[in-house]
């Protein structure tokens, strides 16, 4: 995570309002935002109360910088090996086999699950605030074009059906995972979900029958 930590955050224009948000996310890791005080901000990054009220106006505008700070660092956290393994397919079959397998890694690896549920407490708190929605479309749109560049690598390279919008695809899937975020508690068959999940995921991909 240090790489990530050590990128600039597009949402702050101060360095000390960059340590405050640190300091916030340091306290609540990938716990509830709302369960933050200011208090407890301040103490973690040495700043005045003032200084907080300065750069967010008040508690809500804190809590709303740390949430799309930890949406950000969610979507750059995203491991580019997973993406290279895909563009090293040299068949179909491979392509539409690295698509089976990142939807199992989704729905079964812990770090995996963690990354959705956070992904879709931002998506719920953007419903309310047209700021947050703003910024999680900007890191969602970038997030659909590099994933999107990798089904048209496929496309280019005939592994891949080149009829679909590689970018609506992608739109579409991450779509299916938050899906499976509202609904893992109550569904808990995570192999009979993958079941109808997986097909649904390569049937669009599949290269046409000749």
């Amino acid at each position: 995570m240090s790489a990530v930590s050590a990128a600039p955050h597009p949402f702050l224009q101060n360095v000390t309002a960059e340590a405050i948000v640190d300091a916030a996310l340091s306290i609540v890791g990938a716990g509830p935002v709302a369960e933050l005080t200011v208090e407890q901000v301040q103490l973690e990054a040495g700043a005045s109360t003032s200084s907080i009220y300065h750069y967010f106006r008040n508690r809500q505008g804190l809590l709303a910088a740390v949430e799309k700070e930890r949406y950000r660092r969610l979507a750059l956290a995203e491991d580019r090996s997973h993406l290279e393994s895909g563009a090293g397919s040299q068949t179909s079959d491979e392509f539409l086999q690295f698509i089976a397998d990142q939807l199992v890694r989704i729905a079964t690896e812990p770090d995996a699950v963690e990354v959705r549920q956070q992904r879709l407490r931002m998506a719920a708190a953007a419903l309310d605030d047209d700021d947050v929605f703003e910024r999680m479309s900007i890191i969602q749109a970038e997030m659909f074009r590099v994933i999107g560049e990798l089904v048209a690598d496929g496309q280019r390279r005939g592994l891949v059906n080149p009829a679909i919008d590689p970018v609506a695809y992608c739109a579409w899937f991450h779509g299916m995972t938050l899906g499976r975020t509202v609904t893992e508690r109550t569904f808990t068959k995570v192999e009979a979900w993958l079941a109808v999940a997986i097909p649904a995921a390569l049937a669009p991909l599949r290269l046409p029958a000749e």
